[in-house]
C-alpha cells in the first residue's frame, strides 16, 4: 500500500508535464488528436464543448511558431496531426502543409466550440463524426485527464455523460502546509530529479530575449535611470520575460506545475530567482519548489484548475510566497503568516484569458509574494478580519465562496467583451 509521501509524489509528478504553448489551446488539440485515433472512415464534424474558463483562455492564444491563433485552429491541427503521445507538446510538430490542411478544414466549416453551460471545473468533450462511426472522448478536472472514451455507431447513439466527482488527491485526503513541509524534508532529492530537469526548461525561457518586449522595456528604463535591479526585481523581470515569451508563440519546452504552463513559469521561476540571489544550494531551490507547487495544488483544490481567479496571480504568488519563506529559513508559522500577507493584498485580481497582460499580473504577484515572506519573518501579519478569517482552510473556503458561485459569469461576460471588441 502506497504511504501518504508516495501518493503526494505521484500526486506531483502527475501535474508535472513538458509543455509547449498555452495549455488551454493544447489540451483541446490533444483531445481532437485522442479522438481522431478512434474515428473510422471520411470526416463529416467536430464538435467541441469545454467550460468557459477553457474558451476564455485559449480563445486568443497563439499557436507556438507560427502566427495562428484561437482553440479552433488549435483543435483543427490536432485532427490533422496531433498525435497523442506527444501529450502537451502535441503542437510542436508541424509545417506549412499541416497549416494549410488545418486552415481547409476550418474553412469548411465541419469543426464547432462552444461553451459548456453551469460547469464550474476543467471540462473539455470532443465528438468526431465519421463516415464509419461517432467518438466521443471527454477531458475533465486536469489537461490531459480523459475520463471516458466512447466509439458508437452513430453519433445518436451517445448516452448523456454525468460529471464525475473531485478527483483531487490533495483535497480528498485533507491535505495542507504542514504535510508538504513533511513531504519535501522527508522525499529522497533524487526522486525531485523531474523538477531538476524542468527547471532548465524554464531558465531557457526565463532568458528567452526579445528586445520589442514590454519585459525589455522595462530592464531599459531601469537602466536609463540608474535603477539597480535587485532581487525581487530580478525575480520579476526572470518570470515576466518567460510569460511574455510563451504568450508570443516562442516554441520552448515548458514545465508545468499543477498541469499548467504559466503555474510551471511562476512557481520554477520565482523561487530560483530567489534562491540564486540568496545562494542557497540548488538541492533547496528543488525542494522550495516542490513545496510551492503543492502549495499551489492545496489552493486549487479549492477555487479550481482554471477559474475566473487570475492564476498567475494568485495561486502562483502563494506558492511563491510559500517557497520564499522556506529559503528564507521560516517555519510553518512564518509560512501561514506570508499566506495571510499574500491572500490581504492580491485577492481579486481576475483572469480575462491568455495575454500579455498575464506576465504583468505575474510580475506584480511574484514582487508581493516576496515581500510577504519577508514580512512574515518579522512576525507581522494582517489582521484576522473579514475573509482572512482563523486557519488557511477556511479562509480558502471563504474565497472560493466568494468566487465559484461567480465564476461562470464573470468568464461569459469577459468573453462577450472579447469577442464584442
Amino acid at each position: 500500500m502506497e504511504s501518504r509521501n508516495q501518493k503526494i509524489l505521484k500526486e506531483l509528478k502527475s501535474k508535472s508535464i513538458i509543455s509547449m504553448g498555452g495549455t488551454e489551446a493544447v489540451s483541446v488539440a490533444y483531445s481532437v488528436a485522442y479522438a481522431r485515433e478512434k474515428a473510422r472512415g471520411a470526416l463529416k464534424k467536430i464538435q467541441i464543448t469545454v467550460d468557459s474558463s477553457i474558451f476564455k483562455n485559449g480563445l486568443n492564444v497563439i499557436i507556438p511558431g507560427c502566427e495562428e491563433r484561437g482553440l479552433d485552429f488549435a483543435a483543427a491541427l490536432g485532427y490533422v496531426c496531433g498525435r497523442v503521445e506527444d501529450k502537451l507538446q502535441l503542437l510542436s510538430h508541424y509545417g506549412e502543409e499541416e497549416i494549410a490542411q488545418a486552415k481547409k478544414l476550418l474553412a469548411q466549416g465541419k469543426l464547432s466550440i462552444r461553451i459548456k453551460d453551469d460547469c464550474d471545473k476543467l471540462y473539455i468533450e470532443t465528438m468526431i463524426e465519421s463516415e464509419e462511426n461517432a467518438v466521443r472522448v471527454l477531458i475533465q478536472d486536469f489537461h490531459l485527464n480523459v475520463i471516458s472514451e466512447e466509439v458508437v455507431t452513430e453519433i445518436a447513439d451517445l448516452q448523456e455523460y454525468e460529471l464525475q466527482k473531485d478527483l483531487n488527491y490533495i483535497k480528498n485526503a485533507h491535505l495542507g502546509l504542514e504535510e508538504f513541509l513533511d513531504f519535501i524534508e522527508q522525499v529522497d532529492i533524487k526522486e525531485l530529479d523531474f523538477i531538476r530537469e524542468g527547471l532548465k526548461y524554464n531558465l531557457e525561457l526565463g532568458n528567452y530575449q526579445n528586445d520589442q518586449s514590454l519585459t525589455s522595456s522595462f530592464s531599459k528604463a531601469l537602466a536609463r535611470f540608474q535603477i539597480q535591479e535587485d532581487l525581487i526585481t530580478y525575480t520579476q523581470n526572470l518570470c515576466m520575460r518567460a510569460c511574455e515569451a510563451r504568450i508570443q508563440g516562442a516554441k520552448l519546452p515548458i514545465m508545468t506545475a499543477v498541469g499548467s504552463a504559466n503555474y510551471g513559469i511562476g512557481i520554477y521561476l520565482s523561487v530560483y530567482g530567489v534562491g540564486s540571489r540568496l545562494g542557497v544550494s540548488e538541492d533547496q531551490i528543488i525542494r522550495a519548489i516542490a513545496l510551492s507547487n503543492l502549495t499551489s495544488l492545496y489552493v486549487n483544490s479549492y477555487v479550481g484548475s482554471i477559474s475566473s481567479v487570475c492564476d498567475c496571480g494568485f495561486a502562483v504568488g502563494i506558492g511563491t510566497t510559500v517557497g520564499t519563506t522556506y529559503l528564507l529559513g521560516g517555519d510553518y508559522c512564518a509560512m501561514e503568516r506570508a499566506v495571510k500577507n499574500m491572500l490581504g493584498s492580491i485577492t481579486g485580481i481576475i483572469c480575462e484569458g491568455n495575454r500579455l497582460k498575464c506576465a504583468w499580473k505575474m510580475g506584480l504577484s511574484v514582487s508581493w509574494a516576496i515581500k510577504s515572506a519577508l514580512l512574515a519573518m518579522e512576525s507581522p501579519q494582517f489582521e484576522s478580519e473579514g475573509f482572512l478569517n482563523n486557519s488557511l482552510d477556511n479562509i480558502l473556503h471563504n474565497i472560493a465562496q466568494i468566487y465559484n458561485p461567480l465564476s461562470n459569469t464573470i468568464n461569459q461576460t469577459i468573453v462577450d467583451i472579447i469577442m464584442g471588441d
